[in-house]
């Protein structure tokens, strides 16, 4: 009886270490873009020091990645089967992920109610074998910009207009005035972003066509020998001719064109996402734009009789999904979790000064770039936001148009080695062959 006694406590022992290291114990490994972004790490540090308080005895670790890195490493794993973590940064850069069956499916289990809808609606897509599901926690929202350096316009005689869009010949002369100045007007560097060199050349067809025409463009309805888009292109290449670009456009990495702007101020304007303060709101030693910089905001052009003005791209970026092969599932839905919480909002937003997907409370948002906010909020006051951005055409477009739209606006027009009615040949090729 005593030994059946012992020998029944022994198997209590082991039963409770057993569900205790199920609970305690337990090291998630997440994966982060956003190496060089110490605002945005203020955040993380939040969800995880929130994570770690609601579920004591189990950690988080933190690996951060330059995402053009963490990619081919990301897909090996997954390949592989092993090695993988358990939260990663997500975007629409690697989108075959989804289909791939490479993120859990976030529908249960995710306080949606603290997430805003379009920001839910963003990921909410068919999965493999086209079963819908919601596959990542948006936690970065961004509009397409133009940033133009203050000081620079002011010495160039450049004078912005009211509404803080230039006609189209008005824009003509400012990306002139620069160019003979000796500056380059963009700020862009491709060496490592397929992308960087679209902002512009989208922007004008927006304003242009306006969004459901362009949409129609990128879906193969309308003819890229459309007169309208004829006329866009052979303007883009005229401003290209001015000088638009630096010569260090192709080997210049988003980092280096970051600096190009604020640090070294060689370019009169950048365009790209808003998350740009995420990298230049940080410390000038860490890369972040000097402290007397004078950064300034424009609309897109406005282009002759175009059905787009005032129109502005903004959509989804940065997110975080889970390995749906995560052997610690249910926590790792927990560390998403944490950021579904208005605090953690404006948090963000506070100390980014960028969107987000996640609900805020402006009241309460307490922040040192205030000035930053109230220059968003005045250059974008008539602004009429569409669900795009020049990143996202990646998603609209008709198969196989992508790849030729890139490699003949985003690269081939502005380093001058292929001209406008070629490219616009290429494009209409690939829109007829796209199914």
């Amino acid at each position: 009886m005593h030994r059946m006694t012992g020998w029944l406590m022994l198997v209590v022992c082991a039963l409770s270490m057993s569900l205790s290291d199920a609970a305690y114990g337990v090291e998630l490994k997440w994966w982060s873009h956003w190496a060089t972004q110490d605002t945005k790490k203020i955040v993380l540090n939040e969800a995880k020091r929130r994570f770690e308080a609601k579920n004591p005895g189990n950690t988080v670790t933190i690996t951060y990645y330059e995402k053009k890195n963490m990619w081919p490493t990301l897909r090996a794993t997954f390949t592989a089967g092993s090695g993988f973590p358990d939260v990663f940064y997500y975007d629409i850069d690697v989108d075959e992920f989804i289909p791939t069956g490479w993120l859990a499916d976030l529908t249960e289990g995710i306080r949606w109610e603290n997430i805003e809808p379009y920001g839910k609606a963003f990921w909410t897509r068919p999965g493999p074998g086209g079963k819908m599901g919601t596959w990542a926690i948006p936690v970065e929202a961004s509009s397409d910009e133009i940033y133009f350096n203050k000081k620079l316009f002011k010495q160039l005689g450049i004078n912005v207009p009211a509404n803080y869009a230039f006609t189209q010949d008005e824009f003509k002369e400012v990306v002139g005035k620069c160019a003979k100045a000796g500056y380059a007007a963009f700020a862009t560097g491709a060496a490592d972003r397929e992308w960087a060199a679209l902002y512009v050349p989208t922007a004008f067809l927006l304003s242009k066509l306006g969004l459901d025409d362009l949409k129609k463009l990128s879906q193969g309805e309308i003819s890229w020998k459309d007169p309208r888009i004829v006329e866009v292109m052979k303007y883009y290449r005229e401003i290209i001719d001015l000088g638009a670009y630096a010569k260090t456009l192709t080997s210049m990495t988003l980092a280096d064109a970051h600096r190009y702007f604020h640090t070294e101020q060689k370019a009169c304007m950048f365009p790209v996402g808003s998350w740009y303060t995420g990298r230049a709101f940080v410390a000038p030693e860490k890369g972040g734009q000097p402290k007397d910089f004078e950064l300034g905001m424009l609309n897109y052009t406005q282009m002759k009789d175009g059905k787009g003005h005032r129109e502005k791209f903004t959509s989804i970026g940065g997110s975080y999904g889970v390995a749906p092969k995560s052997p610690n599932l249910p926590l790792a839905l927990e560390l998403l979790n944490s950021f579904a919480d208005v605090d953690v909002g404006n948090l963000w937003m506070a100390q980014t000064g960028i969107q987000t997907g996640i609900r805020t409370d402006p009241a309460k948002i307490d922040s040192p770039i205030k000035w930053y906010f109230e220059e968003f909020g005045k250059v974008n006051k008539g602004t009429k936001w569409v669900d795009l951005t020049a990143q996202d055409m990646k998603l609209v477009m008709k198969p196989g148009v992508w790849e030729v739209w890139v490699a003949t606006v985003g690269q081939g027009l502005p380093n001058k080695l292929i001209g406008v009615d070629e490219a616009l040949a290429k494009l209409e090729e690939a829109r007829l062959r796209g199914k």
